[in-house]
């Protein structure tokens, strides 16, 4: 079978549909991915995988010149992936939101080929909300922020197999916490976890991902009785996440099924500016299966303390990597396989 997989520009949306692509190629399946010329996927998308091209650009949070130049390129994508579907004989179109995924599942009903589509966070983004009603299927990373309907199946978010995936650390005498503010780093976080943890008094391990340019400083910031590494960025974040007992971080998507599906609970922090509130959103979801606690910006910097306190002293992170989840998310692209060519 032929799939087309279509998923641009950030990280969020191009590594679980990524993985979903290593999934189909494993079982002997051919696959065509429709991204853009400036996104990460034209780093990351492998050799055994064609990558072709559309002009679609973002249309959220942009002015009045860039969303009209969107909406002509809109038109333009929606022509240019019907000409793809139609020269590749495309059997299966899933796509993984964002701007991208507009064209290309509208050129899918126009083809009148089988749409799915996946959402990673806990609400349905725009271009995803367009589509869904000429969907077969809605596949959802979380349970979703809005009633659930039949073409919803919660199958997790695609991430990648990791080559321990084992829940018990090395033996320690400090807690040990990875500290993380995504892969650009969080200012808010490198400022202000430091301070949390050095409050405690408590001696601990540290491993923090500051983002890139922002380690100046913050390393010193930790008191003497932290033992902390700090570096820009880690190339294999599972292994950092399996030597902690828990970790503090944003509530992007991937990063929070990772550390569900490694047993990891999570402090969360939910950036405040994401598109839709998503963030806030996901990290309800975690909190909500009793993975982790969530700290919003707004509120005070005692109340960081108390709630890591809390963690720490209680060993709640004990509690954590001993629950059996109920979604396994590095199953999840074998799921959707399996649903999809049952159509």
């Amino acid at each position: 079978m032929k799939f087309l997989i279509s998923a641009a520009g950030t990280g969020g949306h191009v590594f679980p549909a990524l993985e979903f692509g290593k999934e189909c190629i494993k079982n002997n399946h051919e696959v065509i991915w429709i991204g853009t010329k400036t996104g990460i996927e034209k780093r990351v998308v492998p050799h055994n995988i064609k990558l072709l091209t559309i002009p679609m650009s973002g249309f959220r949070g942009k002015n009045l010149i860039l969303k009209i130049i969107s909406l002509i390129g809109l038109i333009a994508s929606i022509f240019k992936s019907i000409f793809y579907l139609q020269k590749n004989k495309i059997d299966y179109v899933v796509c993984f939101g964002g701007y991208i995924s507009l064209p290309v599942g509208l050129s899918a009903w126009i083809c009148r080929k089988p749409l799915f589509l996946h959402e990673q966070n806990a609400i349905m983004g725009t271009s995803n909300n367009a589509l869904k009603k000429f969907s077969k299927i809605i596949f959802l990373g979380f349970s979703i922020n809005e009633p659930f309907t039949k073409k919803m199946m919660l199958v997790g978010n695609p991430i990648r197999q990791s080559k321990d995936s084992a829940s018990v650390t090395q033996q320690h005498e400090s807690p040990r916490v990875y500290v993380t503010g995504g892969s650009q780093g969080s200012e808010f976080i490198n400022k202000n976890i430091p301070k949390a943890l050095n409050s405690l008094n408590i001696p601990l391990e540290v491993k923090h991902q500051c983002g890139k340019g922002k380690s100046q400083g913050v390393k010193e910031l930790y008191s003497s009785n932290i033992s902390v590494e700090v570096e820009e960025f880690y190339n294999s974040p599972h292994e950092e996440i399996l030597w902690s007992d828990f970790i503090i971080s944003r509530a992007g998507a991937l990063s929070l099924s990772e550390a569900i599906s490694l047993k990891r609970g999570s402090v969360i922090i939910p950036l405040p500016s994401a598109i839709d509130n998503h963030q806030l959103l996901n990290a309800i979801n975690i909190v909500d299966l009793d993975m982790g606690l969530m700290h919003e910006e707004s509120e005070s910097l005692e109340s960081l303390s108390s709630k890591l306190e809390k963690v720490i002293k209680n060993k709640l992170y004990e509690q954590w990597s001993n629950k059996e989840s109920n979604l396994d998310h590095f199953q999840a692209a074998r799921r959707m396989l399996s649903s999809i060519l049952k159509f």
